[in-house]
């Protein structure tokens, strides 16, 4: 595994996070 390799994985799990995040707080907005 490269260097480039290890800062995408780390990338996609970051985004992962920050779209579940994200989504929670629409979906909380939502049915508050």
């Amino acid at each position: 595994m490269t260097q480039n390799d290890r800062y995408y994985m780390i990338f996609v799990v970051v985004a992962v996070l920050v779209l579940d995040l994200a989504a929670t707080f629409v979906f909380l907005k939502v049915i508050a």
